[in-house]
């Protein structure tokens, strides 16, 4: 299936490795026109070097951290200088520190708020009157499971990512007449290098096989198994083509049944 996004300006955020790195080689394998951030400007230069090697596609890449108002404005800047505006905005952050709500200090709210909402908020704000103007735009927010079944010990994740969760909503019905969709997709359990790490360091733990605790990780997924990122990345993509152009404000879940509600 041709997705219509071949030549499509799009922005990926946290793209040198796991869910970004795939979504940025996916939109890529499609066409698309890439601009890639993260911290590691060693792990930005492989992704572009990929992208370039398997569709041709020259990314261009800025080391930021999305922490920063003043990292995400210079974004804006040279993405302004290169392209003038974005077709493509995926929103993409690290979660927060794991704790319950009875530990969690206002500190930590604080920092938690600071890691994953402004951003999406500051580039929403620098990429939207293009997309209005052009009548064609595409926003993504990788966000969670905890938005729609709150996950024990992620107090900061469950409330922020809720937050960012209603105001992309809210945002979706702003916009949906400019036909500029926007919709998250909740990961489940994915097997990223972070995935990786986290397993190893409780399989030491827990003195189990590998095998033994996978099966015991997995085991409220109906799949019984470890989704991949390119499984994640392939839903992302489909959202940012022609074909998704009627889908807009809604949370869709790539977790391989684990989510227990049905809305």
């Amino acid at each position: 299936m041709d997705l219509n996004i071949k030549g499509k300006k799009a922005l990926v955020c946290a793209s040198s490795k796991g869910i970004g790195r795939a979504v940025a080689l996916a939109l890529a394998d499609e066409g698309a026109q890439l601009f890639l951030c993260a911290r590691s400007a060693d792990e930005l230069n492989d992704v572009a070097r990929q992208a370039q090697e398997r569709s041709g596609v020259k990314a261009h890449t800025a080391c930021v951290s999305l922490s920063a108002s003043d990292d995400i404005n210079r974004l804006i800047d040279e993405i302004s200088k290169v392209w003038g505006g974005l077709d493509i905005l995926i929103h993409n952050t690290g979660g927060p520190k794991p704790s319950p709500v009875e530990s969690t200090t206002i500190g930590d709210w604080r920092s938690g708020f600071e890691q994953l909402f402004p951003a999406i908020a500051q580039l929403n704000e620098a990429f939207l009157p293009a997309m209005k103007k052009n009548n064609w735009g595409r926003i993504v927010a990788v966000t969670s499971l905890s938005v729609l079944e709150p996950i024990e010990n992620l107090a900061i994740s469950n409330a922020i990512r809720s937050a960012v969760t209603a105001m992309l909503k809210t945002l979706s019905d702003e916009v949906a007449r400019h036909n500029v969709t926007v919709n998250c997709v909740a990961p489940g359990l994915i097997h990223t290098g972070r995935t990786e790490d986290l397993m190893k360091a409780r399989i030491e733990k827990s003195g189990q096989s590998r095998q033994d605790y996978l099966a015991d990780y997995v085991k409220a997924v109906p799949m019984k198994r470890l989704g991949s990122p390119e499984e994640f990345a392939a839903v992302v993509t489909f959202l940012c083509s022609d074909q998704a152009s009627y889908v807009t404000g809604n949370t869709i879940c790539v977790d391989g049944g684990k989510r227990r509600s049905t809305y």
